[in-house]
């Protein structure tokens, strides 16, 4: 059941970030064209482009991190035995469970409480700036399902067969 819900959620991550990269790439053809057919660029394009790189960056990390295809040194944990590399891999898990919910969870949701209390506006799309940190925890929560799931992924793996394979 809940290897359903995570590939669901997953799904509509995926699903969210190609409309976001869609979205961010007709809003700067929408800017650059402004710019020389009525020779101004429409001010809430770049604001816009702005925030949904933001938006792109951050879920684009949980994708990631869904598909192993974060950055790894391998050249350095494959010298070691199948036991080191376990205990490396398991190791570089915690460490960054434990990123993601210090930066990720906890200062992003300080930075949404913050923007809501100080309720600054966007001035160009006349929305609040909460839109900009909101991505962080929301991200966050995603990458943490992700990271778990390829904690315990690699806690039943089998280090000795992957080198053999190799």
């Amino acid at each position: 059941m809940t290897a359903k819900l995570y590939h669901y959620a997953m799904r509509i991550l995926d699903g969210v970030l190609a409309v976001m990269v869609g979205l961010l790439v007709l809003d700067v053809l929408l800017g650059v064209a402004s710019r020389y057919l009525w020779g101004a660029q429409v001010k809430w394009t770049e604001e816009l482009a702005t925030v949904l790189l933001v938006y792109v960056s951050i879920f684009g990390i949980a994708a990631a991190f869904d598909r192993s295809a974060h950055l790894g040194i391998d050249a350095l944990t494959s010298r070691f035995d199948a036991k080191t590399r376990k205990r490396l891999a398991l190791f570089a898990h915690a460490v960054t469970l434990a990123f993601v919910v210090i930066v990720f969870e906890i200062g992003g949701w300080m930075l949404v409480r913050q923007a809501t209390v100080n309720w600054n506006v966007l001035p160009a799309l006349q929305v609040s700036d909460v839109v900009m940190f909101l991505p962080l925890p929301l991200g966050g929560l995603f990458v943490l399902l992700a990271e778990i799931r390829n904690l315990l992924a690699d806690a039943r793996k089998n280090f000795e067969r992957e080198r053999e394979e190799n």
